[in-house]
């Protein structure tokens, strides 16, 4: 049995993980989105927003800041719930409290998935269902493009 060459081997794998990034297959799995997400994300500019931030905390808190097209800035904080179970997966971006009396006419219901390393996409909806697909128009107002700060 012959052995194989290291350099063949070494540059079979460089190519074939090369190859795949450039694919665009993400660096994550989307069962890795709890830990994933803790951090400072920057928001790209979308209808919704001009500018943005969220800080995603590894306790189940969020702090997210947008500043509107007419100038204004508001500022929301609550708590998030993942289901990375759920395919896609779902994200709840509650105001103050999930689960508290209410709550579901103040939360932001949407689906979560990872598009490479330090990049996020969360699609939410407008009323009170999650979404069932993410959007081609990454621009659209419930679409938010996130980078890791």
């Amino acid at each position: 049995m012959k052995r194989l060459n290291f350099n063949f081997v070494f540059f079979f794998l460089a190519f074939f993980g090369i190859a795949l990034m450039a694919a665009g297959v993400p660096a994550m799995a989307q069962d890795d989105i709890g830990q994933a997400i803790p951090g400072k994300w920057k928001l790209e500019p979308n209808q919704r927003s001009t500018e943005g931030s969220i800080v995603f905390s590894s306790g189940g808190t969020y702090e997210l800041f947008e500043r509107h097209p007419d100038g204004t800035g508001v500022t929301t904080r609550g708590e998030y719930r993942l289901d990375d179970k759920a395919s896609p997966a779902r994200i709840d971006l509650c105001l103050n409290r999930c689960g508290a009396p209410g709550s579901e006419w103040t939360t932001r219901f949407g689906i979560i998935r990872i598009l490479a390393a330090n990049r996020v996409e969360i699609r939410t909806s407008p009323d009170a269902n999650y979404p069932s697909a993410f959007s081609e128009d990454k621009s659209e107002e419930y679409t938010m493009i996130l980078t890791r700060d």
